[in-house]
């Protein structure tokens, strides 16, 4: 079950019945409203206004900077993304405010928002866990070939990169737009003209489209995943072989100078055997700036991988069992996961603000330059 379709069920649940009480559930339909009201409808509604202004200063402070490597660039993309997401997320989910204007509103809303700005969150998650498997092969490289990859990794070649993975993979469902029509009608219930949604003659003559929906909504963000765990075990592995390096040189150093016969007989072979101190530097040739650059792009990477676990196991638990979806058995539960899905998605989406001020001194320095922090030392 691709995420675009959790709120969108959900409505038309809600068209379709007005009580779903079901005793073989898990989780009552009291439960299942508490549960979006708290997750849905407040923390992902405020993590998404948070988003919305993170992703934008992500933004400002890389375009600052310049984009003068390929990490700038790739991960102004993903902030790119990340900001439609957030903003995406916080337009459908204006639903819980509009409800203390107007339930009839809140309902028109709702509607028309899961139309628009429920697929487009998803589609956002897609690209981004494609992104994320980018950075992640990329900084992979870095720590494998590092002497190579500054001259393969471009930021023109990192911008067309991430070009093409964002219009190849939100080409891949762009299609899904046009399967829904707006109608205006009146609902006795509401005792109004509310917003609807239907399936349009475009959706029901091509039932084959939703077999590709979700099969494509179930391959990208499981592939995505296999790539990001593959490159953060060769990253980690690299990066503890240079911490090891690093430790061993700095014991050799020390033992060295404890007599001057000693540190004659180490600069002897050092000139003796030039090369094979130039193939240890090949092997370890990571800079510090690089090592400091591969961790903090690690954390975001893990992140990504943490986040991508509960929505595959969404996924998993649908294709294992049948009665794992809306409107069967464990309507409600699915429901709830749906809604804890979302909560993944939009941390996910606004925390790269956090993690690169934290981790990285020159994001720290122009943020504070830019926004008037700059402080004395």
């Amino acid at each position: 079950m691709n995420s675009s379709d959790l709120l969108c069920q959900v409505a038309l649940c809600k068209a379709v019945v007005t009580s779903l009480v079901m005793a073989s559930d898990v989780a009552s339909d009291d439960q299942r409203r508490l549960s979006q009201i708290i997750l849905d409808l407040v923390i992902n509604f405020s993590v998404c206004f948070f988003g919305i202004f993170s992703n934008t200063i992500v933004i400002v402070v890389f375009t600052k900077q310049g984009f003068k490597d390929s990490t700038a660039i790739s991960m102004t993309a993903v902030s790119l993304w990340d900001l439609v997401k957030c903003v995406a997320g916080f337009m459908q989910r204006l639903e819980g405010p509009l409800e203390l204007v107007s339930l009839a509103l809140a309902y028109s809303w709702t509607n028309v928002s899961l139309v628009v700005c429920n697929y487009l969150v998803s589609f956002s998650c897609y690209v981004t866990s494609v992104l994320a498997a980018y950075v992640a092969v990329e900084r992979c490289l870095c720590v494998i070939i590092p002497l190579k990859v500054k001259w393969l990794l471009t930021p023109k070649v990192a911008l067309v990169i991430c070009v093409t993975i964002s219009v190849v993979v939100f080409g891949c469902f762009v299609i899904i737009f046009g399967i829904y029509d707006v109608f205006l009608t009146f609902d006795p219930h509401f005792n109004t003209t509310v917003a609807i949604f239907k399936y349009n003659s475009f959706s029901n003559n091509n039932v084959a489209l939703f077999g590709y929906y979700n099969m494509s909504g179930t391959l990208w963000p499981m592939v995505s995943l296999v790539v990001i765990i593959i490159s953060t075990v060769i990253i980690s592995y690299k990066l503890k072989k240079a911490a090891e390096f690093r430790y061993r040189t700095k014991t050799i150093t020390r033992s060295s100078m404890k007599t001057k016969t000693h540190q004659n007989l180490q600069t002897f072979q050092v000139k003796d055997n030039p090369q094979s101190m130039e193939k240890s530097d090949k092997t370890q040739g990571i800079s510090k700036r690089d090592q400091q650059v591969i961790k903090m792009l690690l954390v975001v990477i893990v992140i990504y991988m943490v986040n991508l676990f509960p929505r595959v196991a969404n996924y998993l638990g649908k294709f294992i069992v049948f009665d794992y979806y809306y409107l069967r058995r464990y309507h409600n539960l699915f429901s709830i996961m749906g809604y804890t899905v979302f909560v993944f998605d939009y941390v996910n989406g606004a925390v790269n603000l956090i993690i690169f001020y934290f981790m990285s001194s020159s994001f720290r320095e122009t943020t504070r330059s830019l926004f008037g922090c700059r402080t004395n030392t």
